[in-house]
């Protein structure tokens, strides 16, 4: 067991020490609930509560040292304490030290950016499975542990950092020789540090545009969060395959060349990208309702690709994987097949097949920007008409509502809206405040504008509706497992609840 003055060894920003630093240690937790004798309690100012209100509990519950953030506490705990300016960041670091280090033990690879960063994360890992290697993943819509795969329920792409050490040691357990890890801006800000002592070898960037200004504050500071991830492959580690470190980015993003100068001067540098110079790249890319087939060029070798994922960001996102695990030994052509039997990441643009006539496809965009998107990149590549079901959460931004019924209705033929989470509004009144967007642009009810509060009902009339060459778009629940309404959560599984009313008309 570590002692305490070794598990807070490289914590940032120590203000004030109380108590022997001797005492051994054998776990942390931000939660007191959560306390077990001999932890450490790491208390913060959270957005719903303070944790330094719950320090008394904690350390009944067994805490021996508390790591906080509050003067006035100088000199008046009963335990050994460490107080700094931000206890956030100090849980990634304690959290890393406590576990051991597990990532020290394997090769790790960090995936950030605006977008793809939830597929990336999932192809990578099949990618590195494919060549002999055994991996583990941290993603927003799944977990996995070497052959185990089981859905985040979180609702968190990054948990915190306790978590992701534990998710790291269990790997290890496991035999992963890799473990990939979604990076968000929030986790990998010096605000929270949640991936501290992680031990990156390798980083990608998906891309970069804008999002999260209510927390970084700028879309110069967003950036440079999503830098922090290059900049961790500089941290030190004595291990032999810790040595080779890998900077992977995607060249046709205008902002890739920073993220390249932040890595350190002895680490690789690989560039994936479409119809640009790049190490890996795609060429004369055809989308369809079929697919995705597109030239492979790259120093590994050429081929003619064909991928079952729909949408061309889906290129990119192939791309990232294939290079991070081309770049980790793994041959060409055993990746190449991983990636060309994949038919989607749970909720991301996921295909549904059940034999019909149509396409149907499962997807998280809840947003007007990300419906513009899918839809942008799906209308091209149907020949028929375009359906759609989705909702907008309640309690949240109510002036996206019309945008979404406006957007949808300049995309698709039908529309159904239906519920998502409506927490504690009216059902009914989030879902006529969409259809006004949608009115506006011409939909009528009854006609080409469906308003159903029950989502299995919805999907189920979306799908009669369809025909030969249409395509149904299932948007907003994604991956998540429940939908949210006053008196809780029910489980929920959009794409399950699509084969079986698939499997329904089928008779």
């Amino acid at each position: 067991m570590p002692t305490f003055a070794e598990v807070i060894a490289h914590v940032p920003d120590q203000m004030y020490r109380s108590g022997s630093l001797d005492i051994l240690v054998i776990s942390v937790a931000y939660d007191s609930r959560q306390v077990r004798p001999g932890a450490i309690f790491v208390a913060y100012q959270g957005f719903h509560s303070d944790g330094h209100a719950y320090i008394a509990s904690a350390i009944s519950n067994g805490a021996v040292a508390v790591i906080y953030e509050h003067p006035h506490l100088d000199n008046t705990l009963p335990v050994p304490a460490l107080r700094v300016s931000n206890a956030r960041p100090a849980l990634g670091y304690v959290a890393a030290a406590v576990a051991g280090y597990p990532g020290d033990k394997m090769r790790v690879v960090g995936i950030t950016g605006t977008d793809g960063k939830t597929t990336t994360t999932y192809l990578t890992a099949l990618a590195l499975d494919s060549g002999g290697r055994s991996s583990g993943l941290v993603g927003t819509a799944d977990f996995k542990v070497a052959e185990r795969i089981w859905a985040n329920k979180s609702r968190q792409s990054t948990p915190e950092a306790p978590e992701i050490q534990q998710m790291l040691n269990d790997m290890l357990a496991a035999g992963c020789t890799h473990a990939v890890l979604e990076s968000t801006s929030h986790a990998l800000s010096a605000r929270w540090q949640r991936l501290a002592g992680s031990g990156f070898d390798v980083a990608v960037l998906t891309n970069v545009t804008s999002e999260h200004l209510d927390f970084h504050g700028t879309v110069a500071q967003y950036r440079h969060d999503k830098t922090r991830l290059f900049e961790m492959l500089g941290e030190p580690s004595a291990a032999p395959h810790k040595q080779r470190k890998v900077a992977i980015v995607n060249a046709n993003d205008p902002h890739h060349k920073q993220f390249l100068a932040a890595a350190p001067l002895r680490a690789e540098r690989v560039t994936y990208g479409v119809n640009v110079a790049a190490d890996v790249q795609a060429r004369n890319v055809v989308s369809s309702m079929n697919g995705l087939e597109f030239a492979l060029w790259s120093h590994w070798g050429n081929r003619q690709v064909h991928l079952e994922l729909t949408g061309d960001f889906n290129v990119w996102n192939s791309l990232a994987a294939l290079t991070v695990a081309l770049s980790e030994g793994v041959p060409l052509d055993d990746a190449l097949a991983i990636l060309s039997a994949v038919d989607g990441v749970r909720g991301r643009m996921q295909r549904i097949n059940m034999g019909q006539p149509f396409a149907v496809l499962v997807d998280y965009a809840h947003t007007p920007a990300s419906f513009e998107k899918v839809m942008g990149l799906v209308r091209p590549i149907t020949p028929g008409r375009l359906i759609v079901v989705f909702g907008s959460a309640g309690e949240r931004d109510r002036e996206k509502r019309p945008q979404q019924g406006a957007i949808a209705a300049q995309f698709c033929d039908v529309l159904y809206i239906s519920d998502e989470d409506p927490r504690g509004e009216d059902r009914m009144a989030i879902i006529e405040e969409i259809a006004v967007g949608a009115r506006q642009y011409g939909r009528r009810d009854g006609v080409d504008l469906f308003l159903i509060p029950d989502r299995a009902q919805a999907i189920a009339a979306a799908l009669a509706t369809a025909g030969p060459g249409d395509m149904v778009l299932l948007l907003g629940k994604g991956h998540e497992g429940s939908i949210i309404y006053a008196d809780g959560p029910i489980a929920w599984d959009e794409a399950a609840v699509a084969r079986a009313e698939l499997t329904k008309l089928r008779g």
